[in-house]
């Protein structure tokens, strides 16, 4: 069985049976009760916090900064090393993302950098807590407080994390969560909204009860996204086969991407402007339920790559990570991923550009400037992903441990 980093690692045979079910269940695709369970779950993982559901993560911040009036003008400070996905919805609301570096022992902000970047158009900071890794929120919450800003915490990669035993995303003004495909939890596309501003919440609610419901189609298409996966990843390594059906379900529009070449070139997807799809809400309420058991497993499986590599030399965590992925900065990362992929071993490149995915077009949109944030350039130059999903074997760890043991470690 060939191991991944991606393509819905953490589904399990309980949820695939959700998704089968749901797919030929249309009827039940409106069921708003499933959306209220999922909202109390969520905030009770976040101290309670009122929380409305969104469509995605990119959503979850696009409707934030709606509803801080973030738009024309004003400045948001996020890092380097980071997906697309991060600056291009304060691009949608008109604003500008000013990138901040990081430092190499926690993939998070260096907070001297930030403070430097902090002008008068400065409104917010977002935060986001890479691979699982705690950043330094408690100080990015005094800085957010002493300017008048507003601390947003991403909870894409780390929700189920804690820092000193307070949850991650309770310690700024807001939070937002994703529930894509590669996530901590998935249910292929949905996200949230947190804050301990019940108005601030009430606002986004507003604003997402006015939101047509996704297509059918799109619906559909997401549903079929651990199916299908869990039929074309045993076949992946069958030849060409699985690449095969891959590239077809995805031309045959089978599949939906997790970033569209629209998205790539500075356009606003459409989904921005959808409610989240009850029919989704079935495989995430059955995530949810997992969400510390899936935990417990990743930080096993990070612990067995501890023991085995010398990662520890490189990173010096904050808190206790709930370790999304484990990164890891050689030296011949290109010779290390093809060794793994002749093993079929799919290991991740999380981030190999400052702004990931990149493109000449996304390259211009979205600013960023070579040269501006060097440690997370060295960052993007030299890391791997290690997976964590729950669904790995001990024994594939320590195949993956076995490969990673001719690296040509970084010393920085």
């Amino acid at each position: 069985m060939p191991i991944t980093i991606s393509l819905s690692p953490n589904m399990q045979p309980d949820d695939l049976f959700i998704v089968f079910k749901t797919l030929f269940s249309p009827w039940r695709w409106s069921d708003g009760l499933i959306n209220r369970k999922i909202v109390r779950l969520i905030s009770s993982r976040l101290a309670n916090r009122p929380t409305a559901l969104v469509s995605s993560g990119r959503t979850a911040i696009y409707r934030t900064l709606e509803a801080l009036n973030i738009g024309p003008g004003d400045e948001v400070i996020v890092q380097a090393f980071t997906c697309l996905a991060v600056p291009a919805p304060i691009i949608w609301r008109k604003a500008k993302p000013i990138f901040a570096d990081i430092n190499l022992s926690t993939y998070n902000f260096n907070l001297v950098d930030v403070a430097k970047k902090i002008s008068p158009r400065t409104k917010a900071i977002i935060v986001q807590h890479t691979f699982g890794l705690a950043g330094p929120v408690k100080e990015l919450r005094q800085l957010a407080d002493q300017h008048h800003l507003t601390l947003i915490e991403d909870l894409s990669h780390c929700f189920g994390a804690s820092l000193k035993d307070q949850a991650l995303g309770t310690f700024g003004h807001v939070a937002i969560l994703s529930f894509g495909r590669d996530k901590t939890i998935s249910c292929v596309f949905g996200g949230a909204v947190a804050s301990f501003d019940a108005a601030f919440i009430q606002r986004v609610e507003q604003k997402q009860a006015q939101l047509p419901s996704p297509p059918a189609w799109w619906v559909v298409q997401q549903l079929l996204h651990p199916l299908l996966m869990a039929i074309i990843i045993p076949l992946y390594f069958v030849g060409s086969l699985g690449k095969v059906l891959l590239v077809a379900a995805q031309k045959m529009k089978l599949l939906s991407m997790a970033v569209t070449k629209a998205e790539k070139q500075g356009h606003q997807p459409p989904f921005i402007d959808w409610q989240f799809s009850s029919a989704l809400g079935f495989l995430l309420l059955n995530q949810l339920r997992k969400l510390s058991q899936f935990t417990t497993r990743r930080q096993t499986i990070a612990q067995r790559y501890f023991n085995r590599l010398p990662i520890s030399k490189q990173i010096s965590p904050l808190n206790k990570p709930n370790w999304l992925r484990v990164p890891v900065r050689v030296k011949n990362r290109s010779s290390l991923l093809s060794r793994a992929k002749q093993q079929h071993v799919l290991l991740g490149n999380w981030y190999d550009h400052p702004i990931t995915p990149v493109t000449a077009k996304s390259s211009n949109f979205i600013g960023y400037v070579v040269g501006s944030c060097p440690q997370a350039e060295l960052a993007a130059a030299r890391t791997i992903n290690l997976p964590t999903h729950p669904n790995l074997t001990d024994e594939q760890v320590d195949q993956i441990a076995s490969i990673m043991s001719t690296a040509r470690w970084a010393r920085i």
